[in-house]
């Protein structure tokens, strides 16, 4: 009995050495410019199902046994874990690269001063992406991380990633601080709330300025920076909505929900390593905490099955961008991607596979409405192609014509006063004069109208006009005219003080004043038996439900906007005229500073304000 199982030990030794031996056999592709990526984002630890440091050591150990280079993305919650971030200054070798994972949390929205949509899911894209939030928003989130980034690790990063980055992001990110690649999620539609369709399928590109899903036509567009891809999905099966189809990619936590193995991801990946493409690229790896540790053990086969490939050279994202660059220092003409089955054809006019059916034209100059507005949809729908959806028009011309009319009456002498009435016309109606056609979008401040154009040009030849016989028979029965003149327009600084004045009810209290900042509130608590002065922070879920004046109500109804407005202004210019002419006239100098400082205010926040909504 002693023999027989000896036997079967000795025979059980024997297969899994020849099998092993079989599986991880050296491969040579037998071509220059094969690129393994490895990129790794890592959260928060609140966030992981094991919140040690084990699946980070475990994971960098992993890749630390074959001396791979890697890069590694840290979430704003990562880079505030002392632990974490002493962890990584301690072990990581100095061929780990180091950059941010772009989502967006509590914390990190927190000290941005910008208000966390409450009661909602993390995982949800109108909170965790850039894309959820204002554009003025999102610079200030960018520029929170940055700095803390530097502050642990002296110096800014060039590579960041997030499953979604919009454009207008991208752009501040290269401007300001000269990002070279980008991580963004490979198609998908359906999957995890995010629709995400239409790129080059699966390989790298520059995007254009305008579209990170549209590879840049020239140098004029191109943004500089190389986009590399998230889970890259297979080259037939893939295509299709919902994970069912969107699981058959290189990610071990994909493909084994597909019952597949390490062998399926060698094949995948050799597809995209084909000698056939001039360079060939793949990105490998796990989100540290979360699913490195359901599949972890499949992702040391990966890294088994990458080292025995001769000729793949595993660098950094960044590593991998000048690489790119180097040898497309614009984007390639044409990209042949195939399988057994199908193949795409990936030219900078669009994408297309006859197979599959599938052909999507590229619209450099169109970008998705997120470029302008914020996204608060439960769905993050980024899909090519772009259609119009409205047939808007658009010409400066009138605008200009309209202005150049109003200084040859102010030349003639019809109206001394042209620079204060332009003032109170380009205060009363800047959503609509602001408004504008950029990126095959039609972006409105205000109101919207189906002829911009013509909208702004009666606008303002109208109000012109209306001010000229009011300038005319009105003013100059008035003492001290010139006064009036000069307060109507000031009075839209009360525009900006309605702006900022705040109200909420908790329990028995009430707070009534003023947001210095979207979560700072200064004013007073007031009780049936106190009042006291507050200058504090209030949570996202207070600061976003406390009662403020909406805009918004008067530039969704033209009887509002046109009649009722401008009109409330030249009221409240009367009220300010009376009051100052009572006033003896060293008060009168202070009140009119403290008005031109409030004007200042509010035409400040009107040269920062996000558009309200895009067509």
């Amino acid at each position: 009995m002693k023999k027989k199982v000896d036997f079967l030990c000795w025979l059980v030794f024997f297969c899994f050495f020849v099998f092993a031996q079989t599986s991880f056999a050296k491969e040579k592709i037998g071509c220059p410019n094969r690129y393994a990526t490895l990129v790794n984002p890592v959260r928060g630890r609140n966030l992981w199902l094991n919140q040690t440091l084990k699946p980070l050591e475990d994971q960098y150990q992993a890749i630390a046994k074959y001396q791979f280079a890697a890069t590694w993305l840290f979430q704003y919650d990562a880079l505030t874990d002392k632990e974490l971030v002493s962890f990584v200054k301690e072990n990581f070798s100095r061929n780990q690269e180091l950059g941010i994972f772009l989502e967006i949390s509590p914390d990190l929205a927190l000290n941005s001063r910008v208000i966390y949509p409450p009661l909602t899911p993390w995982y949800k894209p109108q909170v965790v992406f850039l894309s959820g939030y204002s554009r003025s928003e999102r610079k200030r989130l960018i520029d929170t991380v940055f700095k803390k980034f530097k502050e642990e690790f002296g110096r800014y990063p060039v590579s960041v990633g997030a499953w979604w980055i919009d454009s207008y992001s991208l752009q501040y990110l290269k401007s300001k601080y000269d990002i070279k690649t980008v991580l963004i999620v490979a198609d998908q539609q359906n999957t995890d709330d995010y629709g995400v369709w239409g790129q080059w399928w699966g390989v790298p590109y520059s995007p254009s300025k305008v579209n990170v899903l549209v590879p840049a036509q020239n140098d004029n567009s191109n943004l500089k920076v190389v986009i590399i891809q998230w889970a890259q999905r297979d080259i037939t099966k893939a295509f299709g909505s919902s994970s069912v189809f969107s699981n058959y990619s290189l990610q071990a936590n994909d493909y084994k929900e597909r019952g597949l193995d390490v062998n399926y991801f060698r094949q995948l990946a050799l597809h995209y390593l084909d000698c056939d493409l001039a360079i060939g690229q793949i990105t490998i790896g796990l989100e540290t905490g979360i699913e490195s540790v359901k599949v972890f053990s499949e992702y040391k086969n990966q890294l088994a099955v990458l080292a025995q490939i001769e000729d793949l050279q595993e660098v950094t994202m960044s590593e991998f961008a000048s690489r790119y660059q180097e040898l497309y220092p614009s984007n390639p003409e044409k990209i042949v991607l195939k399988d057994n089955t199908s193949q795409w054809i990936l030219s900078l006019q669009g994408r297309e596979n006859q197979y599959l059916k599938e052909k999507i034209p590229y619209q450099e100059n169109v970008a998705f409405a997120d470029f302008f507005v914020a996204d608060k949809s439960d769905f993050l729908n980024r899909k090519l192609p772009i259609y119009p959806e409205h047939n808007f028009s658009f010409s400066f011309y009138p605008v200009l014509f309209a202005f150049l009319l109003g200084l040859i009456l102010y030349f003639r002498g019809f109206m001394k006063e042209y620079l204060h009435i332009s003032l109170f016309i380009l205060s009363c109606f800047w959503t609509t004069i602001f408004s504008h056609v950029q990126y095959g979008r039609v972006i409105f401040f205000g109101p919207v109208w189906k002829n911009l154009s013509s909208a702004q040009f009666f606008l303002v030849a109208i109000f012109f006009v209306l001010f000229y016989f009011f300038l005319k028979y009105l003013i100059p029965k008035t003492r001290n005219s010139k006064l009036l003149i000069k307060v109507l327009p000031l009075s839209f600084g009360a525009d900006f003080l309605i702006s900022v004045l705040r109200y909420t009810r908790l329990e028995d209290r009430h707070y009534f004043g003023f947001a210095w900042d979207p979560l700072r509130f200064v004013g007073f608590e007031i009780s049936p038996r106190s009042l006291y002065f507050v200058n504090q922070d209030f949570s996202s879920l207070v600061a976003g439900a406390m009662l403020k004046f909406d805009f918004d109500v008067i530039w969704k109804t033209k009887i509002l906007y046109l009649v009722v407005y401008p009109l409330t202004h030249i009221f409240l210019g009367i009220l300010i005229y009376l009051l100052l002419n009572k006033l003896q006239r060293e008060f009168r100098r202070i009140i009119i500073v403290i008005l031109i400082i409030f004007f200042i205010f509010y035409w400040r926040s009107v040269i920062f304000s996000n558009p309200r909504v895009v067509f």
